[in-house]
């Protein structure tokens, strides 16, 4: 019984100094006060509990009985209320979170794409948009097979795709299609043709017939080794032909430089830019002159709101830093670093390696003499029987 009075409100603490004390519990008794835990203090004063409903009638009572009553503590009742009231906005902001929270999670705000290698993720995201999929839909009603029918249909560099949506988070596994090796009909005549002239260092052959040696000056286009082999019964045989034709080989490349330009110096000052980008509109929180922009550098970063691998609201922080410039004199581009670069074109295009490289420098040109040795056997198959 004393339970279902005590869940109706809160809980007092009262400590009552009175000479006559059984008149007091008695008045209270007769009132329906309900006391419990009533305990004698060292001092002599009565310590009681009771709802807090009915702390007021105590007090009448104890100016009747002529006693004092001081309150010690409360828990429950208007204190928790109280509490809820100061909380109010708290509650409301978790509340609000926690719609928020529901609601992203039905919309896709954030990719990640797994899987690629020579198929950049841009690619697949532009895919994906010409498909339906895209930033800010609404993903229970996409059919993830009919999207993955679309894409495969479209990219042909795709073997297989699937789609992942976790809150608002989409992840996107690809697996790309593998090259066929090239095929070649085995009963037709190759020989290998000199890809471009020199001088044969070694050669090694592992099917056909040799027609150059060692030593001997080839120009491109020459025959190095025929698919067609004469046997001593004097009937040919056709062949694929197969091997390696090493041969010294000079160049001569002419590379123009981007002509001069104006020079950029650095000035002192940086201008920031705040922006809140809300789905795919963006609001600019401080918006900046933009003839004062003009000759700055940007550098732009965006600061999503969530969890990475969580969850994403479809709000984000832009923070744009404009770094001001001025144009000095003319620049030309350094020598020494195109130099390197025309070289490590050049060794990316050859079979083999640089002997020696030498550089003639010219207003706005470089002159590229370089001796290489490299393998310059190529396989042609033969139109004529």
């Amino acid at each position: 019984m004393r339970r279902n009075y005590i869940r109706r409100g809160g809980i007092v603490i009262v400590e009552i100094r009175v000479g006559d004390s059984e008149r007091l519990l008695n008045a209270c008794a007769e009132a329906g006060v309900l006391l419990w835990q009533v305990e004698r203090t060292e001092d002599g004063a009565l310590r009681v509990r009771l709802l807090e409903e009915d702390l007021e009638r105590l007090q009448k009572i104890s100016v009747l009985c002529m006693a004092e009553t001081e309150l010690i503590a409360r828990s429950g009742g208007s204190v928790t209320a109280r509490l809820l009231e100061r909380r109010a906005g708290l509650f409301a902001a978790a509340a609000l979170f926690a719609l928020l929270l529901t609601v992203s999670g039905l919309f896709i705000w954030d990719f990640e794409v797994v899987g690629n290698q020579t198929i950049s993720e841009h690619e697949i995201l532009r895919t994906l948009a010409d498909c339906g999929i895209s930033e800010g839909c609404f993903w229970p009603a996409t059919d993830v097979e009919t999207i993955r029918s679309r894409v495969l249909l479209r990219e042909k560099k795709l073997a297989w795709m699937t789609l992942n949506v976790r809150g608002s988070r989409a992840t996107v596994l690809v697996l790309e299609r593998e090259e066929k090796p090239p095929l070649y009909d085995e009963e037709k005549t190759a020989d290998l043709v000199a890809l471009r002239g020199g001088e044969i260092a070694e050669m090694t052959v592992k099917n056909g017939r040799a027609l150059v040696t060692a030593g001997q000056l080839v120009a491109a286009g020459d025959t190095l080794v025929s698919g067609r082999m004469e046997s001593v019964s004097g009937e040919a045989r056709s062949v694929r032909a197969e091997g390696t034709v090493t041969a010294d080989t000079w160049r001569e490349e002419r590379v123009y430089l981007s002509p001069a330009a104006k020079e950029k110096r650095g000035r002192s000052g940086v201008h920031l830019i705040l922006g809140l980008k809300c789905g795919k509109r963006r609001f600019n929180l401080a918006p900046k002159g933009r003839k004062e922009l003009d000759e700055c550098d940007r550098i732009s970063k965006e600061y999503k709101l969530g969890i990475k691998g969580v969850f994403c609201f479809p709000l984000s922080l832009v923070v744009e830093e404009y770094r001001p410039y001025e144009k000095g004199g003319d620049f030309r581009p350094d020598a020494e670093a195109a130099e390197k670069r025309i070289l490590d074109a050049l060794a990316d295009q050859i079979d083999g390696e640089i002997v020696s490289a030498d550089f003639e420098r010219g207003g706005g040109w470089l002159l590229l003499r370089a001796h290489c040795r490299e393998n310059i056997a190529n396989l042609q198959e033969r139109t004529d029987p």
